[in-house]
């Protein structure tokens, strides 16, 4: 039987993207979504298409109890849960810290962090269960930077590192390897939301000596590799993609 993974907010993006590179390493993959049921069966369907096994599954990660039932919706679909990739993320664009308001602040909290805590929190004991696994915390280069798009955005994501630190210290014996990515700006639908006006586009990329902003599949095969290639003894690891942004 296919190894399985959990892939939250894979319907578009970056989730995307990392839904069909594990589907293509053999992984039968496991499509969340929060709201795009349109664009999960599209992504579900290209799995499909090209001989591999994928669910679609609607869950606000942000709600504890509908993190739950998902999984046990996995358990019975499956039977098993070999990765989780936390990549579910919202970032409502607010220059200045004084201007977030309370219902942004938490709101992005929410879903960027206790959607990645609630979802490792119920994947944990399923991956002892297999005898291991792997988790892969989608952060941000927001985290260590600050970014662009607020506060609460960059804090969210900086939180996400700590559950991975944390995380791989007390998961390292059970061989469930966790680890975090953190990719700078990747040419999605939040980006382009951002940063609409070419002349703020192209100061953007001007900041990247590779000279482009990245894609959301060069984000994918680092996910792949941390998730079906990397061997135990990584984890606990925090990996820019920063096309040499430094």
């Amino acid at each position: 039987m296919s190894k399985v993974a959990l892939v939250t907010g894979g319907s578009r993006g970056i989730g995307r993207a990392i839904s069909y590179a594990l589907a293509g390493a053999g992984y039968a993959v496991v499509v969340n979504y929060a709201s795009r049921a349109a664009d999960a069966e599209d992504t579900a369907g290209v799995v499909r298409s090209r001989g591999g096994t994928a669910l679609t599954l609607q869950t606000d990660v942000s709600d504890a109890e509908a993190v739950a039932r998902m999984f046990d919706v996995v358990d019975a679909r499956f039977g098993r849960l070999d990765a989780l990739v936390n990549n579910a993320g919202i970032g409502q664009h607010v220059d200045s810290l004084v201007d977030v308001d309370d219902a942004t602040w938490r709101r992005t909290i929410a879903v960027n962090l206790d959607g990645a805590f609630f979802c490792m929190r119920a994947a944990i004991p399923r991956l002892r269960a297999a005898g291991g696994g792997r988790i892969v915390n989608v952060s941000s280069g927001a985290a260590v930077t600050g970014g662009g798009i607020g506060a609460h955005y960059a804090a969210s994501k900086a939180g996400m590192l700590a559950l991975t630190a944390k995380a791989a210290r007390e998961l390292a014996r059970d061989h469930i390897a966790v680890n975090a990515v953190l990719p700078t700006a990747i040419e999605t639908e939040m980006l382009v939301e951002l940063a609409q006006d070419p002349a703020a586009r192209a100061r953007l990329t001007a900041q990247f000596p590779i000279g482009r902003l990245g894609r959301p599949e060069e984000v994918a095969e680092v996910v792949r590799f941390l998730v079906a290639e990397a061997p135990d003894y990584l984890t606990g690891e925090s990996i820019p993609v920063r096309g040499g942004r430094l």
